[in-house]
């Protein structure tokens, strides 16, 4: 039984370490800029739910993703639809874009990865699915998330909620085991 609640005891000050509840993408450069660790990195990837395709390299410095639209007129609506909130967030990703693909790299400078990167890799996936899912009609189009920024920063809020409900829900089934 110790176990168990030493693991639930572990996650919550994992959560209390890298829960951060956002209002609006301009409150980001207010953020603390602390590095974030490889047990960090993991529990946001989870708890945000975070794409399979983002890779992150050996130091756990940089994070990646390579994004494919099925035209170049999605790409750029992805690309101009993130740059609205990167300019929010007053943190930029670098990119390459050719034709219907996007190569992204997110890193804060002198620091390595932070919360705000793991926010932005959230926002970049998210907006993806949108324009996916979106008729895009001319090059310049956004993605209707970047209006409503509110609904994806709730949903980014609530994620850490739905969390901590499962890791509790996790324990009180291993408790009734015993």
């Amino acid at each position: 039984m110790y176990r168990y609640i030493s693991s639930f005891t572990q996650n919550h000050l994992i959560m209390d370490q890298i829960k951060v509840f956002i209002k609006d993408f301009k409150d980001v450069p207010k953020l603390a800029t602390s590095k974030l660790n490889l047990e960090h990195i993991n529990s946001l990837k989870d708890i945000q739910q975070l794409s399979d395709q983002w890779q992150f390299n050996q130091a756990m410095t940089v994070i990646k993703r390579e994004f494919e639209f099925p035209t170049f007129k999605e790409s750029f609506a992805f690309m101009s639809s993130v740059s609205d909130i990167s300019d929010q967030m007053e943190h930029y990703p670098k990119w390459y874009n050719k034709g219907n693909k996007v190569i992204v790299e997110i890193t804060t400078p002198q620091v390595g990865l932070t919360i705000k990167d793991i926010l932005l890799a959230y926002t970049m996936d998210n907006i993806s699915d949108d324009i996916q899912n979106e008729d895009i009609q001319f090059i310049s189009q956004q993605s209707k998330l970047t209006s409503q920024s509110t609904t994806l920063l709730n949903t980014w809020n609530k994620n850490y909620s739905r969390f901590e409900e499962e890791v509790a829900s996790q324990l009180q089934r291993n408790v009734n085991q015993f």
